[in-house]
């Protein structure tokens, strides 16, 4: 049962983890929903290797080499979505990269984020993404002391 309640999962968000809109990507939900298919395909990958049912364990095995193959973008998306991310930051990941893209464009998406390369330099997108969430949480502080002491 839960190997398909969590193929079914994973075919539902993973489609839309890659094509949606960036800015309506929601990575703290895909970085849960991702972990919580990746025990569970692992798991049932297990408990059906060793019985005598080989079209359930190849549905599990090839199940289980998506979320693998997938694995390596979550971070990415994490990473990326930070709040904060502002031009500067961008122009960074760019600089530091090599890459050109442009986040700000309609088709920009996680798929455009793996076509272009940037599974590749994820030191460099982390950094840039920590960086950018630091600022922004300096930012709302500053922010809501300023509109306290407003009225001083």
């Amino acid at each position: 049962m839960n190997l398909w309640r969590t193929t079914r999962t994973w075919f539902d968000s993973h489609s839309g983890w890659l094509n949606s809109d960036w800015a309506k990507l929601d990575a703290e939900e895909l970085e849960g929903t991702f972990e919580n298919c990746q025990k569970t395909i692992n798991q049932t990958f297990r408990f059906f290797k060793d019985r005598d049912m080989p079209k359930v364990f190849d549905i599990a095995a090839k199940m289980k080499k998506e979320i693998d193959i997938f694995k390596p973008v979550v971070p990415i998306a994490v990473a990326l979505r930070r709040d904060g991310m502002k031009d500067r930051h961008w122009d960074a990941i760019k600089s530091e990269s090599g890459i050109d893209f442009d986040p700000y464009d309609e088709h920009f998406n996680l798929q455009k984020v793996i076509d272009v390369g940037l599974t590749e330099h994820f030191g460099i997108c982390d950094e840039v993404g920590e960086k950018a969430a630091k600022e922004y949480h300096i930012e709302k502080s500053l922010a809501k002391m300023k509109k306290e002491w407003d009225g001083l």
